[in-house]
Protein backbone atom coordinates (compact mmCIF):
# COMPACT_ATOMS: atom_id res chain seq x y z
CA UNK A 1 0.00 0.00 0.00
CA UNK A 2 2.99 2.16 0.81
CA UNK A 3 4.25 2.03 -3.06
CA UNK A 4 1.05 3.05 -4.34
CA UNK A 5 0.89 5.76 -2.44
CA UNK A 6 4.56 6.81 -2.77
CA UNK A 7 4.12 7.00 -6.33
CA UNK A 8 1.60 9.92 -5.72
CA UNK A 9 3.59 11.50 -3.32
CA UNK A 10 6.92 11.57 -4.73
CA UNK A 11 6.18 14.87 -7.33
CA UNK A 12 5.07 16.68 -4.10
CA UNK A 13 7.67 15.47 -1.43
CA UNK A 14 9.14 19.24 -1.68
CA UNK A 15 5.83 21.11 -1.12
CA UNK A 16 5.44 18.92 1.60
CA UNK A 17 9.34 19.02 2.92
CA UNK A 18 9.04 22.68 2.65
CA UNK A 19 5.26 23.29 4.06
CA UNK A 20 3.12 20.86 5.96
CA UNK A 21 6.21 18.29 6.93
CA UNK A 22 8.27 20.82 8.70
CA UNK A 23 10.37 19.67 11.83
CA UNK A 24 7.78 18.38 13.77
CA UNK A 25 6.65 21.04 16.51
CA UNK A 26 2.63 20.31 17.01
CA UNK A 27 2.99 18.86 20.28
CA UNK A 28 3.97 21.81 21.74
CA UNK A 29 1.53 23.59 19.48
CA UNK A 30 -2.36 24.74 20.99
CA UNK A 31 -5.06 23.34 19.55
CA UNK A 32 -8.79 24.24 19.76
CA UNK A 33 -12.15 22.43 18.52
CA UNK A 34 -14.69 24.37 20.89
CA UNK A 35 -17.64 26.32 18.96
CA UNK A 36 -15.57 29.63 20.69
CA UNK A 37 -12.23 30.52 21.34
CA UNK A 38 -11.08 33.86 22.83
CA UNK A 39 -7.35 34.65 23.53
CA UNK A 40 -7.57 38.01 25.35
CA UNK A 41 -5.24 40.55 25.54
CA UNK A 42 -2.33 39.75 28.49
CA UNK A 43 -2.63 36.04 26.96
CA UNK A 44 0.32 34.34 24.96
CA UNK A 45 0.49 30.90 22.62
CA UNK A 46 4.08 30.41 22.75
CA UNK A 47 4.04 28.63 19.18
CA UNK A 48 2.13 27.57 15.99
CA UNK A 49 -2.51 28.33 16.99
CA UNK A 50 -4.61 25.71 14.84
CA UNK A 51 -8.37 26.95 15.80
CA UNK A 52 -11.36 24.67 14.21
CA UNK A 53 -14.69 26.23 15.40
CA UNK A 54 -17.57 28.39 14.95
CA UNK A 55 -16.18 32.23 16.25
CA UNK A 56 -12.66 33.15 17.27
CA UNK A 57 -11.44 36.01 19.36
CA UNK A 58 -7.87 36.93 19.53
CA UNK A 59 -6.74 40.25 21.26
CA UNK A 60 -3.75 38.48 22.92
CA UNK A 61 -0.20 37.22 21.82
CA UNK A 62 0.26 34.21 19.25
CA UNK A 63 4.14 33.68 18.92
CA UNK A 64 3.92 31.27 16.03
CA UNK A 65 1.41 30.75 13.00
CA UNK A 66 -2.08 31.40 13.27
CA UNK A 67 -3.75 28.75 11.40
CA UNK A 68 -7.86 29.35 11.66
CA UNK A 69 -11.56 27.35 10.51
CA UNK A 70 -14.82 28.89 11.31
CA UNK A 71 -17.43 30.99 10.62
CA UNK A 72 -16.71 34.26 12.05
CA UNK A 73 -12.62 35.61 13.06
CA UNK A 74 -11.45 38.93 14.88
CA UNK A 75 -7.93 39.45 15.53
CA UNK A 76 -6.33 42.25 17.57
CA UNK A 77 -3.50 41.59 19.12
CA UNK A 78 0.06 40.60 17.73
CA UNK A 79 1.28 37.22 15.37
CA UNK A 80 5.13 36.67 15.28
CA UNK A 81 4.44 34.23 12.15
CA UNK A 82 2.13 34.42 9.47
CA UNK A 83 -1.88 34.11 9.66
CA UNK A 84 -4.39 31.38 7.49
CA UNK A 85 -7.95 32.86 7.98
CA UNK A 86 -10.74 30.71 6.44
CA UNK A 87 -13.72 32.16 7.81
CA UNK A 88 -16.98 33.75 6.69
CA UNK A 89 -16.53 37.04 7.79
CA UNK A 90 -13.06 38.20 8.74
CA UNK A 91 -11.53 41.13 10.53
CA UNK A 92 -8.18 42.25 10.89
CA UNK A 93 -8.56 44.80 13.68
CA UNK A 94 -6.69 47.95 13.98
CA UNK A 95 -4.53 47.14 16.95
CA UNK A 96 -3.25 44.10 15.01
CA UNK A 97 0.39 43.87 14.25
CA UNK A 98 1.45 40.32 11.94
CA UNK A 99 5.17 40.01 11.49
CA UNK A 100 4.70 37.39 8.76
CA UNK A 101 2.36 37.29 5.54
CA UNK A 102 -1.44 36.82 5.70
CA UNK A 103 -3.89 34.72 3.68
CA UNK A 104 -7.26 35.20 3.90
CA UNK A 105 -10.49 33.21 2.68
CA UNK A 106 -13.80 34.22 2.74
CA UNK A 107 -17.02 35.87 1.95
CA UNK A 108 -16.31 39.47 3.48
CA UNK A 109 -12.69 40.88 4.94
CA UNK A 110 -11.54 43.66 6.57
CA UNK A 111 -7.48 44.65 7.29
CA UNK A 112 -7.40 47.69 9.23
CA UNK A 113 -4.26 46.24 11.34
CA UNK A 114 -0.34 45.73 10.21
CA UNK A 115 0.46 43.28 7.99
CA UNK A 116 4.63 43.40 7.92
CA UNK A 117 5.36 41.07 5.03
CA UNK A 118 2.96 39.81 1.95
CA UNK A 119 -0.83 39.97 1.95
CA UNK A 120 -3.05 37.70 -0.34
CA UNK A 121 -6.53 37.98 -0.08
CA UNK A 122 -9.65 35.97 -1.29
CA UNK A 123 -13.31 37.12 -0.80
CA UNK A 124 -16.04 38.34 -1.79
CA UNK A 125 -15.76 42.00 -0.52
CA UNK A 126 -13.05 43.33 0.76
CA UNK A 127 -11.81 46.78 2.84
CA UNK A 128 -8.14 47.44 3.34
CA UNK A 129 -7.67 50.68 5.68
CA UNK A 130 -4.29 49.06 7.21
CA UNK A 131 -0.93 48.65 6.16
CA UNK A 132 0.86 45.98 4.08
CA UNK A 133 4.54 46.18 4.06
CA UNK A 134 5.39 44.46 1.01
CA UNK A 135 2.99 43.04 -1.96
CA UNK A 136 -0.52 43.11 -1.64
CA UNK A 137 -2.57 40.60 -4.12
CA UNK A 138 -6.26 40.39 -4.13
CA UNK A 139 -8.62 38.05 -5.88
CA UNK A 140 -12.36 39.76 -5.15
CA UNK A 141 -15.49 40.57 -6.21
CA UNK A 142 -15.44 44.31 -5.06
CA UNK A 143 -12.81 45.98 -3.16
CA UNK A 144 -12.24 49.57 -1.39
CA UNK A 145 -8.17 50.02 -0.86
CA UNK A 146 -7.75 53.05 1.28
CA UNK A 147 -4.75 51.77 3.57
CA UNK A 148 -1.07 51.60 2.60
CA UNK A 149 0.83 49.31 0.50
CA UNK A 150 4.73 49.10 0.41
CA UNK A 151 5.82 47.33 -3.17
CA UNK A 152 3.39 46.07 -5.49
CA UNK A 153 -0.26 46.20 -5.53
CA UNK A 154 -2.00 43.54 -8.04
CA UNK A 155 -6.21 43.80 -8.29
CA UNK A 156 -8.34 41.44 -9.99
CA UNK A 157 -11.62 42.26 -9.30
CA UNK A 158 -14.52 43.24 -11.00
CA UNK A 159 -14.77 46.89 -9.19
CA UNK A 160 -12.02 48.04 -7.36
CA UNK A 161 -11.33 51.68 -5.56
CA UNK A 162 -7.73 52.53 -4.52
CA UNK A 163 -7.48 55.55 -2.45
CA UNK A 164 -4.11 54.44 -0.40
CA UNK A 165 -0.21 54.67 -1.10
CA UNK A 166 1.09 52.19 -3.35
CA UNK A 167 5.61 52.45 -3.38
CA UNK A 168 5.60 49.64 -6.29
CA UNK A 169 3.55 48.92 -9.29
CA UNK A 170 -0.15 48.32 -9.36
CA UNK A 171 -1.70 45.22 -11.63
CA UNK A 172 -5.13 46.26 -12.05
CA UNK A 173 -7.24 44.13 -13.99
CA UNK A 174 -10.76 45.01 -13.47
CA UNK A 175 -13.88 45.66 -15.32
CA UNK A 176 -14.56 49.12 -13.36
CA UNK A 177 -11.79 50.88 -11.19
CA UNK A 178 -11.12 54.33 -9.76
CA UNK A 179 -7.49 54.46 -8.69
CA UNK A 180 -5.66 58.11 -7.36
CA UNK A 181 -2.59 57.92 -9.40
CA UNK A 182 -0.50 60.59 -7.48
CA UNK A 183 -0.14 58.03 -4.36
CA UNK A 184 1.22 55.79 -6.92
CA UNK A 185 5.12 55.20 -6.74
CA UNK A 186 5.58 53.69 -9.62
CA UNK A 187 3.88 52.54 -12.84
CA UNK A 188 -0.09 51.36 -13.20
CA UNK A 189 -0.67 49.08 -15.39
CA UNK A 190 -4.39 48.12 -16.68
CA UNK A 191 -5.68 45.75 -19.30
CA UNK A 192 -5.31 48.00 -21.61
CA UNK A 193 -1.66 49.24 -21.07
CA UNK A 194 -0.62 45.19 -21.04
CA UNK A 195 -2.84 44.71 -24.76
CA UNK A 196 -0.42 47.78 -25.77
CA UNK A 197 2.77 46.15 -24.34
CA UNK A 198 1.61 43.16 -26.06
CA UNK A 199 1.05 45.31 -29.46
CA UNK A 200 4.52 46.66 -28.87
CA UNK A 201 6.03 43.20 -28.89
CA UNK A 202 4.50 42.47 -32.07
CA UNK A 203 1.27 40.26 -30.60
CA UNK A 204 -1.66 41.61 -31.70
CA UNK A 205 -4.54 40.54 -29.63
CA UNK A 206 -7.44 42.62 -31.78
CA UNK A 207 -7.46 40.00 -33.98
CA UNK A 208 -9.86 37.96 -31.34
CA UNK A 209 -11.22 41.49 -29.52
CA UNK A 210 -14.93 39.59 -28.42
CA UNK A 211 -13.09 36.34 -26.83
CA UNK A 212 -10.29 37.70 -25.80
CA UNK A 213 -9.65 37.71 -22.18
CA UNK A 214 -6.41 39.15 -20.98
CA UNK A 215 -4.38 36.06 -19.55
CA UNK A 216 -3.99 37.79 -16.14
CA UNK A 217 -7.62 37.44 -15.68
CA UNK A 218 -7.85 33.91 -17.40
CA UNK A 219 -4.80 32.99 -14.63
CA UNK A 220 -6.75 34.96 -11.92
CA UNK A 221 -10.19 33.14 -12.36
CA UNK A 222 -8.02 29.83 -12.85
CA UNK A 223 -5.89 30.55 -9.22
CA UNK A 224 -9.11 31.65 -7.61
CA UNK A 225 -11.34 28.69 -8.90
CA UNK A 226 -8.56 26.44 -7.44
CA UNK A 227 -8.06 27.94 -3.95
CA UNK A 228 -11.35 28.52 -3.49
CA UNK A 229 -11.91 24.66 -4.40
CA UNK A 230 -9.15 23.59 -2.16
CA UNK A 231 -10.52 26.40 0.89
CA UNK A 232 -14.05 24.97 0.69
CA UNK A 233 -12.82 21.17 0.00
CA UNK A 234 -10.62 21.68 3.50
CA UNK A 235 -13.22 22.98 5.92
CA UNK A 236 -15.72 20.15 4.83
CA UNK A 237 -13.34 17.83 5.42
CA UNK A 238 -12.31 19.15 8.24
CA UNK A 239 -15.96 19.80 9.82
CA UNK A 240 -16.57 16.31 8.50
CA UNK A 241 -14.09 14.49 9.92
CA UNK A 242 -14.32 16.63 13.27
CA UNK A 243 -17.79 15.48 13.53
CA UNK A 244 -17.97 11.56 12.17
CA UNK A 245 -14.55 10.53 13.54
CA UNK A 246 -16.06 7.05 14.18
CA UNK A 247 -17.18 6.58 10.53
CA UNK A 248 -14.19 8.49 9.18
CA UNK A 249 -11.79 5.67 10.67
CA UNK A 250 -14.38 2.96 9.66
CA UNK A 251 -14.21 4.07 5.57
CA UNK A 252 -10.30 4.53 5.88
CA UNK A 253 -10.29 0.75 6.97
CA UNK A 254 -11.32 -0.01 3.42
CA UNK A 255 -9.09 1.75 1.81
CA UNK A 256 -5.59 1.67 3.36
CA UNK A 257 -6.02 -1.40 5.38
CA UNK A 258 -4.26 -3.12 2.45
CA UNK A 259 -4.00 -3.06 -1.36
CA UNK A 260 -6.89 -5.85 -1.12
CA UNK A 261 -9.17 -3.91 0.45
CA UNK A 262 -8.22 -0.63 -1.78
CA UNK A 263 -9.24 -2.94 -4.89
CA UNK A 264 -12.45 -4.19 -3.26
CA UNK A 265 -13.48 -0.64 -3.07
CA UNK A 266 -12.16 0.54 -6.13
CA UNK A 267 -14.64 -1.99 -8.02
CA UNK A 268 -17.34 -1.66 -5.63
CA UNK A 269 -17.35 1.95 -6.11
CA UNK A 270 -17.21 1.36 -9.58
CA UNK A 271 -19.99 -0.68 -10.13
CA UNK A 272 -22.34 1.37 -7.89
CA UNK A 273 -21.23 4.50 -10.53
CA UNK A 274 -22.16 2.81 -13.48
CA UNK A 275 -24.92 0.67 -12.71
CA UNK A 276 -27.14 2.92 -9.47
CA UNK A 277 -28.42 5.06 -11.73
CA UNK A 278 -30.59 1.95 -13.64
CA UNK A 279 -33.04 1.49 -9.99
CA UNK A 280 -33.01 4.73 -9.60
CA UNK A 281 -34.52 5.52 -12.92
CA UNK A 282 -37.08 2.50 -12.36
CA UNK A 283 -38.29 3.90 -8.96
CA UNK A 284 -38.66 7.51 -10.65
CA UNK A 285 -41.32 6.30 -13.49
CA UNK A 286 -43.52 5.25 -9.94
CA UNK A 287 -45.11 8.11 -7.47
CA UNK A 288 -44.20 6.12 -4.88
CA UNK A 289 -40.78 5.50 -5.79
CA UNK A 290 -39.99 9.01 -6.55
CA UNK A 291 -39.07 10.31 -2.28
CA UNK A 292 -36.72 6.85 -2.34
CA UNK A 293 -35.25 7.91 -5.94
CA UNK A 294 -34.30 11.00 -4.03
CA UNK A 295 -32.32 9.89 -0.82
CA UNK A 296 -30.67 7.45 -3.16
CA UNK A 297 -29.76 10.50 -5.98
CA UNK A 298 -28.70 12.45 -2.90
CA UNK A 299 -26.64 9.61 -1.38
CA UNK A 300 -24.88 9.25 -4.39
CA UNK A 301 -24.05 13.12 -4.82
CA UNK A 302 -23.14 13.40 -1.05
CA UNK A 303 -20.36 10.81 -1.87
CA UNK A 304 -19.30 12.09 -4.93
CA UNK A 305 -18.46 15.46 -3.45
CA UNK A 306 -17.13 15.07 -0.01
CA UNK A 307 -16.03 11.15 -0.18
CA UNK A 308 -12.77 12.67 -1.49
CA UNK A 309 -12.65 13.49 1.82
CA UNK A 310 -11.65 10.54 3.06
CA UNK A 311 -9.08 9.03 0.59
CA UNK A 312 -7.45 12.34 0.68
CA UNK A 313 -7.08 11.77 4.58
CA UNK A 314 -6.14 8.03 3.63
CA UNK A 315 -3.50 9.28 0.97
CA UNK A 316 -2.02 11.71 3.85
CA UNK A 317 -1.69 9.33 6.11
CA UNK A 318 0.27 7.07 3.46
CA UNK A 319 2.67 10.62 2.91
CA UNK A 320 3.25 10.74 7.04
CA UNK A 321 4.28 6.92 7.03
CA UNK A 322 6.76 7.37 4.44
CA UNK A 323 8.15 9.95 7.20
CA UNK A 324 8.19 7.28 9.66
CA UNK A 325 5.34 9.42 11.72
CA UNK A 326 2.76 6.46 12.52
CA UNK A 327 0.48 8.61 14.76
CA UNK A 328 -3.13 9.19 13.46
CA UNK A 329 -3.27 12.40 12.77
CA UNK A 330 -6.79 13.16 10.95
CA UNK A 331 -6.23 16.63 9.94
CA UNK A 332 -2.37 17.15 8.93
CA UNK A 333 -3.60 13.99 6.92
CA UNK A 334 -6.21 15.77 4.90
CA UNK A 335 -4.10 18.86 4.32
CA UNK A 336 -1.29 16.44 2.89
CA UNK A 337 -4.05 14.63 0.94
CA UNK A 338 -5.71 17.74 0.07
CA UNK A 339 -2.63 19.56 -1.07
CA UNK A 340 -2.09 16.11 -3.55
CA UNK A 341 -5.29 16.28 -4.91
CA UNK A 342 -5.08 19.86 -6.08
CA UNK A 343 -1.98 19.47 -7.28
CA UNK A 344 -2.42 16.21 -9.30
CA UNK A 345 -5.73 17.49 -10.60
CA UNK A 346 -4.03 20.87 -12.66
CA UNK A 347 -2.30 17.98 -15.06
CA UNK A 348 -4.46 17.34 -18.26
CA UNK A 349 -6.15 14.48 -18.32
CA UNK A 350 -4.24 12.60 -15.44
CA UNK A 351 -6.37 15.00 -13.53
CA UNK A 352 -9.56 13.88 -14.34
CA UNK A 353 -8.55 10.08 -14.82
CA UNK A 354 -7.41 10.76 -10.72
CA UNK A 355 -10.66 11.96 -9.91
CA UNK A 356 -12.29 9.40 -11.24
CA UNK A 357 -10.33 7.11 -9.40
CA UNK A 358 -10.39 8.65 -6.01
CA UNK A 359 -14.65 8.98 -6.28
CA UNK A 360 -14.82 5.16 -7.21
CA UNK A 361 -12.91 4.40 -4.23
CA UNK A 362 -14.40 6.89 -1.83
CA UNK A 363 -17.92 5.46 -2.93
CA UNK A 364 -16.66 1.58 -2.76
CA UNK A 365 -15.38 2.49 0.68
CA UNK A 366 -18.85 4.12 1.88
CA UNK A 367 -20.93 1.11 0.79
CA UNK A 368 -18.84 -1.31 2.14
CA UNK A 369 -18.95 0.11 5.47
CA UNK A 370 -22.70 0.02 5.69
CA UNK A 371 -22.94 -2.98 4.82
CA UNK A 372 -20.93 -4.11 7.30
CA UNK A 373 -22.89 -1.82 9.87
CA UNK A 374 -26.25 -3.29 8.41
CA UNK A 375 -24.89 -7.28 8.87
CA UNK A 376 -23.93 -6.42 12.19
CA UNK A 377 -27.31 -5.17 12.74
CA UNK A 378 -29.51 -7.96 11.88
CA UNK A 379 -26.91 -10.71 13.54
CA UNK A 380 -27.46 -8.72 16.20
CA UNK A 381 -31.76 -9.11 15.64
CA UNK A 382 -31.09 -12.91 14.67
CA UNK A 383 -29.17 -13.35 17.90
CA UNK A 384 -31.90 -11.60 20.28
CA UNK A 385 -34.36 -13.55 18.76
CA UNK A 386 -32.97 -17.27 19.21
CA UNK A 387 -32.55 -16.04 22.45
CA UNK A 388 -36.68 -15.59 22.60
Amino acid sequence: MKKIFSLIALPILTVLMLGVLVPDRSQAAEFSFKEQYSLQTGKNVNDDLYLFGDTAKINGTVNGDLISFGKNFQLNGYVAGNVYVFAENILIGENTQIQGNLTLFGYKGQIEGVVSDNATLFASSIIHSGSTGKDLTIFTADNNLSGDVGDDLRVFASTSNVKGNVRGDVIMIAQQYNIDETKVGSKIYDAKEIEQIAKNQGVNLDKEEKEWVPKEVAWGVKINNVIIGFTGMLIAGAFLIFMAPVKTGLVLKKINTSTEELLKSFGIGLAVLFLAWVPILFLLISVIGIPLAGILTGFLIFIMIFGNVWVELAIGREILRLFKIEDYRPFKSFLIGRVVTTIVKLIPFIGGLYSFVVTSVALGAFVRMKKDFFDKQNLAITKKDKKK
